[in-house]
């Protein structure tokens, strides 16, 4: 069943008149606009009343299974329609929707949108990452793109120019637009930037207030950090379009490691802001502990430079390689977190070691990145050759890929130390405050 909304959210699930054991109650009409628990749970409190309720395999309702939403997005190629593709670049590789040159179809126009924009370091270059963008999505297998946008959802950077183009294709060509991506990727966000965008040309629909009094507003879609927000297609009516902008399912990836994680967890390793990036020196038989999610390991070779794209609130803690369990037994839940308890670090299962070689071009220009589905980047810097592994939950695939931002000029402005307790600057600074 397809949704149609002037701008509401709706999920489509089948929950509107349950109870559950401590909650509020099923619905909560505010406005004359009612919605289940569910959606009141993500839009108002950015989370869920129970984790039966969060998509994924072990859901309990068909509607929350990750299939169901594959089947809904293969049926776009059949259709005449427009396909934007939003895609996290702080979390690119982890959030590239799969199949999508199948979803697409061979004739339908695709604009990729690359969002989060604001969260790179402000030495990136937009041209050039821009270039970068395509060169990934070719080796994703998707090479026949209209165009290609790098936007912030959350600032509106880049989104006016990018908006003026969807438009005119939607009337030139008198097409629908379908706007695609990974779950947590920013596509309800997007289309929120869209209804306000129409709205103030029109001078209708929702009125943009200072502050954080826009945030709850009637006419929006929901969103959150949490994966699966919308379930459905949804249809969003433009004023002055006779065409709909719909809003679909965002694809569940088993690769990330946001998939383990609970929604409290959820809230540290994905980042909000700007990320306070560091550099550390290693040399064999040093490793960093990120949080208790992911351990690097320097196996053997030449030192070499590794700058940490990750989100703040996720500790980065050096320590030896003969150390590294004992240090995150005692600290997890603590120091190192997320996981939130020794406990939820044994719930995310066994950890697996992925080894890489690392081939150094240089002081000057970065040799490799090293991807860490749904967590961040580690860009390597060096001269000669090393060989580093990561530990991760077993199911997380970790990757090496062409460097996004291949100028290493950065690693020695964000040089750091540590001090046994935190990462200080040359200059006595402490970084990355949690």
């Amino acid at each position: 069943e397809m949704t149609s909304v002037t701008g509401v959210q709706t999920c489509a699930l089948p929950i509107s008149g349950a109870k559950v054991e401590g909650g509020e109650g099923a619905s909560l009409a505010t406005n004359s606009e009612t919605i289940c628990q569910r959606c009141h749970g993500l839009r108002y409190q950015n989370r869920l009343p129970v984790e039966a309720l969060r998509v994924g395999t072990q859901a309990q309702h068909e509607e929350l299974q990750p299939e169901h939403f594959r089947e809904l997005l293969r049926g776009l190629a059949r259709r005449r329609c427009l396909v934007i593709a939003v895609v996290d670049l702080f979390d690119f590789d982890g959030s590239f929707t799969p199949d999508l040159a199948a979803i697409v179809g061979p004739s339908n126009p695709l604009i990729v949108v690359a969002n989060k924009v604001d969260l790179l370091p402000r030495r990136a270059h937009p041209e050039d990452v821009r270039r970068w963008v395509r060169r990934a999505c070719a080796r994703h297998g998707v090479t026949r793109i209209a165009s290609t946008h790098l936007v912030s959802c959350k600032s509106g950077v880049g989104l006016d120019k990018l908006l003026g183009e969807m438009q005119q294709t939607m009337r030139e060509r008198r097409m629908d637009c379908y706007v695609v991506g990974a779950a947590n990727a920013g596509k309800s966000s997007f289309l929120n930037r869209c209804l306000n965008h129409f709205a103030a040309k029109k001078g209708t629909g929702s009125v943009k207030r200072p502050g954080s009094a826009n945030k709850n507003l009637p006419g929006r879609l929901t969103t959150s950090h949490l994966p699966g927000t919308t379930l459905d297609f949804v249809r969003v009516s433009l004023p002055s379009m006779r065409q709909g902008i719909f809003d679909t399912p965002g694809l569940i990836i088993p690769s990330q490691l946001t998939t383990l994680l609970t929604t409290s967890e959820l809230s540290d390793t994905v980042p909000k802001k700007q990320t306070d990036v560091v550099t550390l020196s290693l040399k064999t038989g040093k490793s960093v502990l990120l949080g208790g999610l992911a351990r690097l390991h320097m196996r053997e070779g030449l030192p070499f430079s590794f700058t940490f794209y990750i989100a703040n609130a996720v500790p980065i803690h050096p320590t030896t390689s003969d150390k590294a369990a004992a240090t995150l037994a005692k600290h997890v839940g603590g120091l190192l977190a997320p996981p939130a308890s020794a406990e939820r670090l044994a719930e995310l299962g066994a950890f697996v070691e992925q080894r890489f070689t690392v081939r150094g071009r240089g002081w000057d220009e970065v040799a490799t990145d090293i991807v860490l589905p749904g967590l961040g980047w580690i860009s390597v810097v060096g001269s000669g050759e090393c060989t580093i592994s990561v530990e991760v939950p077993q199911g997380v695939v970790v990757s090496s890929r062409e460097p996004m931002l291949s100028g290493a000029e950065h690693y020695r402005t964000t040089g750091v130390k540590f001090t046994g307790t935190k990462l200080t600057t040359k200059r006595g600074g402490t970084k990355r405050r949690r």
